[in-house]
């Protein structure tokens, strides 16, 4: 893990706050630090000129914290143009820097991304949460901007659907570290919307399904296609399937739009003659329910939600507030689990979760495993009942 539950990003605290400075005031400065080339910041132009051609030369600059640059101020400078420089209560005026004259003009926008990249070290830009599923409301210009070769997917995902940043690193299988950094600069840019539903609902998925039956008590049949279908009986507490674990994780992660759901009628108006004792009888034909394995409704209700939260935690839940188990989940559950290799590391969850209370952060900090996993781990325990909020 990273240091993103430890600390935050402030832009103030680096070059990148300078940048923000200058745009707020709209005061050109001239930055440079030993280590690489100077750079006029021009708010009033929106731009940023540099004798360099490639952007990555500025590392050291924004990486630098302010005090650590030489920064003037030069109100009304132009880059070919004598400039009035304030030095106390003088005003001096002189010709341009000689470099000023080899100097090349570049989008400030660039700088503002790139500088976020480079100092955010994954770590979350502050007032923002990293269980709040976030979206993006524009596709970057990745033909100007600075990028590594994994965030035109990252920027194609969020544009497609809001997500936690720990899921996104999960589905993708960019390191969380990566993914706040590119967070970082496009919310700094303002490309970044939050989702207002972010927490996961249950409704929308296969664990609301199982709310449904629990109440009417009726028997659904429930198919994503291509899959084998998957057969609820809430009177019997058990559901029915030949679906393997791999499937059976696809179909509890699925939409429920996605889903083909069905109710069986196990009433029947035809009538059949059976024999009792000595005795024949007539009576109602039962409709009977396909000959499949059958597992306890408890197990699948579990899973349902361990699939299908992507890191995005249940409503009134929050990740950094401490959070204990009452008990392990059900024996027969962690013997499943021990053969299945994407719920193995439900174990040692288990195993510190109802040793001592600790916010899911940290948790995740201490087992190196990744938030969101720890989030789907404690929303899966929440729905069974397990959980202890920690006040």
């Amino acid at each position: 893990m990273t240091e993103t539950a430890e600390s935050q990003f402030n832009p103030a605290f680096h070059f990148l706050g300078l940048i923000q400075k200058a745009m707020a005031d709209g005061v050109t400065r001239y930055c440079k630090h030993p280590a690489c080339p100077e750079v006029y910041l021009v708010p009033t132009e929106n731009a940023f000129y540099s004798p360099e051609t490639n952007i990555e030369s500025l590392q050291a600059l924004c990486l630098a914290a302010p005090f650590d640059l030489s920064v003037e101020l030069l109100p009304n400078w132009q880059p070919d143009q004598e400039v009035d420089v304030q030095a106390g209560r003088l005003h001096i005026t002189r010709k341009p820097k000689p470099s000023a004259t080899n100097l090349i003009k570049y989008p400030l926008e660039e700088l503002v991304w790139y500088s976020t990249l480079c100092a955010s070290k994954g770590r979350l830009l502050v007032n923002s949460r990293i269980d709040i599923a976030v979206g993006l409301n524009t596709y970057p210009d990745f033909s100007s901007l600075f990028h590594k070769e994994h965030e035109p997917m990252l920027a194609a995902m969020l544009l497609e659907d809001a997500l936690p940043l720990p899921a996104l690193a999960n589905l993708s299988g960019v390191p969380l570290a990566e993914v706040i950094d590119f967070h970082n600069a496009c919310a700094i840019l303002g490309y970044v919307v939050t989702d207002s539903g972010n927490a996961f609902n249950p409704a929308n998925h296969l664990l609301g399904l199982l709310d449904q039956a629990n109440t009417d008590l009726q028997i659904r049949c429930c198919k994503l296609p291509g899959q084998q279908p998957l057969y609820i009986v809430p009177t019997e507490g058990k559901y029915l399937t030949e679906a393997d674990a791999t499937a059976l994780g696809k179909l509890c992660a699925a939409s429920l739009s996605a889903l083909e759901v069905s109710i069986v009628d196990t009433s029947s108006t035809e009538e059949e003659v059976v024999q009792i004792g000595r005795t024949r009888v007539r009576r109602k034909k039962q409709a009977s329910l396909p000959n499949l394995p059958s597992h306890p409704l408890s197990e699948l209700r579990f899973r349902a939600a361990l699939y299908a939260s992507q890191g995005r935690l249940l409503p009134g839940y929050a990740s950094d507030k401490p959070v204990r188990l009452k008990a392990w989940p059900d024996k027969a559950l962690l013997k499943d689990a021990s053969s299945i290799k994407e719920e193995r590391y439900i174990f040692q969850l288990a195993a510190l979760m109802t040793a001592k209370a600790a916010s899911l952060q940290d948790i995740a900090q201490t087992t190196n495993l990744p938030l969101a996993q720890v989030i789907n781990f404690h929303n899966a325990c929440a729905v069974m009942g397990l959980v202890d909020q920690i006040a």
